[in-house]
C-alpha cells in the first residue's frame, strides 16, 4: 500500500463522480480507513473526518474522527466519508486545501465543494497532508 502524500500532481482536473473501478463495498465485512499516519478508522455510516470536526445543524453523522495535524493543512472539517448502495464515496466540505482522490491508474479527481465523487478499490484520498486507502475487511 502506497502512502499518500495529499500533494496535487500538475494537471489534475476536476471530474463528475468516478465511472471506472470497481466501487468498495464491504460484502459480508466492514470498511477500514488507513490513514497515512498509521491510524484505522472502522467506517460505520456518514463520517467527518478534520482536525476538530463538527456536523452542521440537522446533520445526522455517525461518526467523528479527528486528524492530528500540526502543520495544520486539514481544515477542522475537511471531508465527509459515506457509504451508499453505490460504495464508499467521499465529500469535500469546503476545506481551504482540498481533497483529491488518487485512481489506482494515477489519474487524479480534484473533489469541488460538497460534489460527491466515488472511491473505487485501490484508490487514495488525499486532504491536506495526510490522506486514506479504504480496505474492504471480511468478517472473521
Amino acid at each position: 500500500m502506497s502512502e499518500p502524500t495529499g500533494r496535487r500532481a500538475p494537471g489534475a482536473q476536476a471530474g463528475p463522480a468516478l465511472q471506472q473501478g470497481h466501487p468498495v463495498h464491504p460484502g459480508h465485512g466492514h470498511i477500514v480507513l488507513r490513514f497515512s499516519d498509521g491510524t484505522e478508522h472502522r467506517l460505520r455510516g456518514m463520517t467527518l473526518v478534520g482536525r476538530s470536526p463538527q456536523a452542521e445543524p440537522g446533520e445526522v453523522i455517525t461518526d467523528l474522527v479527528s486528524v492530528v495535524d500540526p502543520g495544520r493543512s486539514v481544515s477542522k472539517t475537511h471531508l465527509l466519508v459515506g457509504m451508499d448502495a453505490r460504495g464508499l464515496f467521499v465529500q469535500d466540505r469546503r476545506s481551504t486545501n482540498g481533497t483529491v482522490v488518487t485512481l489506482p491508474d494515477a489519474q487524479q479527481i480534484l473533489c469541488g465543494e460538497s460534489q460527491t465523487v466515488r472511491v473505487p478499490a485501490g484508490a487514495t484520498v488525499s486532504f491536506g497532508d495526510l490522506g486514506f486507502v479504504a480496505d474492504a475487511v471480511e468478517q472473521d
